[in-house]
């Protein structure tokens, strides 16, 4: 049995209720349990501890990505300039039809792997086709994550039907029910794509077999304004009527048109409003009103959305747009401190996931799941605050190390769980082949 290890840093962020931050720090994990952590002074005595000396090291806990389509990797930049209807009518949804394949799948979920773990996440909420080859490269890489199938009213990219969907979402379902890293889950694409019965359908399931549902929700005014008119509701209200809201866990990605009627349906434990403002952004889309959340007492959590709309998966980038975008756009400096926007990309968001008694911060008896931020860096000298770095100053490419249930899954910037040089490689050849084939139409 290896000895438990005490790691001596810089700093340490807990991301506990208290936003309790330690300098000159300690953190002692035993096989996959935190033990405690606090200031070097205090630290356990004990002579069976491997220790760590970290003197330009802040510990965090590990990052939450929970809105992703990791496969999508393999399309970034493929459109750039259009809004969210034309991306995924004109471009997105043809290109899919034509080269989504397990192949495809995997390798672009790897890659965007590589990535999550470079820039500190330890947990990924994912969307997609052939979620076999997604959850088995998360399970590769170390990660934890919820893969869901995506579903449409015909099937979808990997299935000819609604009904071939469901079934593939179960037994992918029995096939990891106990996991310990990953979670399956249910996910209607958007209310403009799924009708009330496959909702319904769906919600059904999900009820039955205790999972959690994902589902883009209200991103474009146009969706907005579509809805209504058809069905007379806002999208909130049509997933209402349709049962998915009262679901196991609910993640609910974008979330930015929405009617006061709503934050009351919202507002609910089960469910988190998951925000991606940088491909809300770029896809003209809006800004997830996070001031109105705050207020109404709804949980929300970070996400980038796939790489074909960010066009990255740093959450550290995420937070840092974001703060400044509702300085900018809402004019209130004070309602999204740092501490409580960190929240939302690691305790709040392990709540979310169900998860919140063994993720999402730093404390005793809670899952070793952490990352190690390189500070001997002129945009990160002096360590002035660390919430402020978090926040403003750090980027992902400052992650050195970092751990999954105590199992170090990069050190020293080197991922040891994944071949990363071979992934490249395989992205890169895939990607000569979707060229050619783009520039033939």
């Amino acid at each position: 049995m290896p000895k438990p290890k005490l790691f001596h840093a810089r700093a340490l962020v807990t991301s506990n209720e208290k936003h309790e931050v330690f300098d000159d720090a300690f953190l002692a994990i035993e096989e996959d349990k935190i033990l405690d952590c606090g200031p070097w002074k205090k630290h356990p005595q004990s002579k069976s501890f491997s220790i760590e000396e970290l003197p330009h090291g802040m510990i965090a806990p590990g990052l939450f990505n929970l809105h992703t389509h990791l496969p999508m990797s393999l399309l970034k930049g493929i459109v750039e300039d259009v809004n969210l209807h034309s991306w995924l009518f004109d471009t997105i949804f043809p290109t899919e039809e034509k080269w989504v394949s397990p192949h495809f799948v995997h390798v672009g979920a790897e890659l965007a792997l590589c990535e999550c773990i470079r820039s500190g996440v330890t947990y990924v909420g994912d969307m997609y086709y052939y979620c076999d080859e997604i959850a088995s490269a998360v399970d590769q890489a170390g990660l934890r994550g919820m893969i869901a199938k995506s579903i449409f009213d015909h099937g979808g990219m990997d299935t000819k039907s609604l009904d071939e969907s469901l079934e593939v979402a179960i037994r992918l379902h029995k096939k990891f029910l106990t996991h310990p890293r990953i979670q399956i889950a249910l996910a209607p694409h958007a209310p403009y794509t799924c009708s009330p019965d496959t909702l319904r359908r769906a919600s059904m399931i999900a009820k039955e077999l205790n999972l959690p549902m994902m589902i883009h929700l209200a991103e474009t005014k146009k969706e907005a304004d579509d809805i209504q008119k058809k069905w007379g509701q806002s999208p909130t209200e049509y997933l209402e009527k349709s049962g998915l809201l009262n679901s196991k866990n609910v993640l609910l990605a974008h979330s930015i048109w929405l009617e006061d009627s709503d934050y009351k349906l919202l507002s609910k434990p089960n469910i988190t409003c998951v925000l991606n403002p940088q491909s809300n952004a770029k896809l003209g889309s809006g800004l997830p009103p996070v001031n109105k959340m705050i207020d109404r007492g709804v949980r929300f959590a970070m996400g980038t959305d796939g790489s074909a709309s960010n066009n990255n998966l740093d959450i550290f980038s995420e937070l840092n747009f974001f703060s400044k975008a509702h300085h900018l756009v809402v004019g209130d400096l004070k309602s999204l401190p740092g501490p409580r926007l960190f929240d939302a990309a690691t305790r709040k968001a392990a709540e979310a996931v169900g998860l919140g008694k063994e993720l999402g911060s730093l404390e005793a008896g809670k899952q070793a799941d952490f990352i190690v931020i390189d500070l001997k860096t002129p945009h990160l000298t002096p360590l002035t605050h660390p919430y402020s770095h978090l926040i403003y100053s750090v980027q992902g490419p400052d992650v050195q190390d970092l751990y999954v249930a105590g199992k170090c899954l990069m050190k020293n910037r080197k991922i040891r769980s994944l071949d990363e040089e071979n992934i490249l490689k395989k992205a890169e050849h895939l990607w000569k082949q979707i060229a050619r084939g783009l520039s033939e139409n």
